[in-house]
């Protein structure tokens, strides 16, 4: 019988060894414990279910909305994207304990995507407002050295749908057929402020303003001394938002599309640049502003303009504006907004938010904000819990990897439930730092 449970019986590297399945209940992902402990510090996740309308009939329910949603956000947490994975992870003993069911068997595949197809635009909606909140509430404290603004870095990315998705159409401009989701980050703290999903077709500022308009006002109304900027590319150089950000007091940077009117003003400029790239031979950066009326804008803004020379050529850049400084100081603080690159290099890598990979929109405009939510969950632990430590500036799959990827035995008795982490894992100190930093948060009174 013994003989019968080996799947392998000696190995020709070593004969002695032997393999089975015999190693009672254990986890893969022990660590996920020190991140719902955050979590229930500050109530993050149990705040969904006052935003989630359940419909569903409760004498023929098991699960409960918020187990639900739990299930989901911790498994996209572990790098779990898909909603497969919910039948082979139901068992789990660290996803029992995160979601807070005891020891009964999680949701199976066909409840989560139920849970999916299933959500109300009005759910979806609050969603989208839920990481402008979180900010408000947890976030926003200024560390030694960060500015006072806010920065809302506004972009969007490609998200390359496959089969019959709703709403998927061919984007020109990425070559493929797509979603194009609109995201907001919070630029000092990489918080996504909001985020929703738009057909592939649909870019510039479509949806733009109703998901920016209340997250403003939020803000305004949690720091009335606090100064909110605005920072974009070419894409949303249009002029209802130019109008909306002067209309709400919004400092902005916006990049602008060259034209010819914009190129006669800085062709002196240009020129000057190219005559000392050919003197010196060393890369030449020249600034200048001026004032400019596009047909559609009902007044002229100042334009900030920059013109480089090096090796591989000239470039010429245009920024619109309301910021006071020199047009070098406007480029400085516009540059910055590279960062944003990053964050969302972290939400489609590190969090698989482009797995958008359900038939219906809603469905998929769902799961976008499921893993906005998981996102904004880590960004915050990597913030209030791993500043000072080594994972401080670790990329979210780092911080997985390092924290959460923790294999443990279970062991089960009527008053205790036991998670035995191995004695020789090189990460017990840090595991040990944030438990004890953990014991010391407190949320909101």
């Amino acid at each position: 019988m013994a003989t019968e449970c080996h799947i392998r019986s000696g190995f020709r590297f070593q004969r002695k060894l032997l393999v089975d399945f015999r190693g009672g209940e254990t986890t893969s992902d022990a660590g996920l414990l020190l991140l719902r402990e955050f979590d229930e510090s500050l109530g993050l996740t149990a705040g969904l279910q006052k935003l989630w309308i359940d419909e569903r009939d409760r004498r023929y329910t098991t699960h409960s909305a918020l187990e639900l949603l739990r299930q989901r956000i911790y498994q996209i947490a572990a790098g779990y994207e898909d909603a497969n994975d919910a039948n082979l992870l139901r068992h789990d003993a660290t996803m029992q304990t995160v979601v807070g069911n005891g020891a009964r068997a999680l949701a199976s595949q066909p409840t989560i995507s139920r849970l999916e197809n299933d959500a109300s635009w009005e759910s979806i909606r609050l969603f989208e407002r839920q990481g402008t909140e979180w900010f408000c509430r947890y976030a926003a404290k200024r560390r030694k050295g960060e500015p006072q603004e806010i920065i809302l870095d506004i972009d969007s990315t490609s998200d390359p749908t496959h089969g019959q998705q709703q709403l998927t159409f061919y984007n020109a401009h990425y070559d493929t057929y797509m979603y194009h989701p609109l995201l907001v980050f919070e630029g000092q703290t990489g918080v996504l402020l909001g985020s929703c999903l738009r057909p592939g077709d649909v870019g510039g500022i479509r949806q733009l303003l109703p998901l920016l308009r209340p997250m403003v006002r939020r803000l305004r109304a949690r720091f009335p001394h606090r100064t909110l900027a605005i920072r974009a590319d070419g894409d949303f150089a249009k002029a209802p938002l130019l109008d909306y950000a002067e209309y709400a007091q919004c400092l902005y940077a916006i990049g602008m599309p060259r034209n010819s009117k914009l190129e006669a003003h800085i062709a002196g400029l240009r020129a000057r640049a190219q005559r000392q790239w050919k003197q010196t031979g060393k890369p030449v950066r020249l600034f200048t502003s001026f004032f400019y009326k596009a047909g559609s804008w009902g007044h002229a803004r100042r334009i900030a303009a920059k013109v480089e020379y090096t090796a591989l050529g000239s470039n010429v850049r245009f920024v619109v504006t309301n910021r006071a400084g020199t047009a070098e100081a406007v480029f400085t603080w516009y540059e910055q907004r590279g960062q944003a690159e990053n964050f969302i290099k972290e939400l489609k890598r590190d969090i698989a938010a482009d797995r958008l990979s359900c038939s219906a929109y809603r469905a998929n405009a769902l799961r976008l904000q499921l893993h906005a939510l998981t996102y904004n969950l880590l960004v915050l632990f990597r913030r209030y819990v791993l500043a000072g430590t080594q994972l401080a500036h670790a990329t979210i799959d780092s911080v997985r990897l390092r924290l959460f990827k923790v294999g443990a035995r279970i062991q089960r008795s009527v008053r205790r439930l036991w998670f035995h982490i191995a004695t020789g894992w090189a990460g017990q100190p840090l595991f040990r730092e944030v438990s004890h930093r953990l014991a010391t948060i407190r949320g909101p009174s």
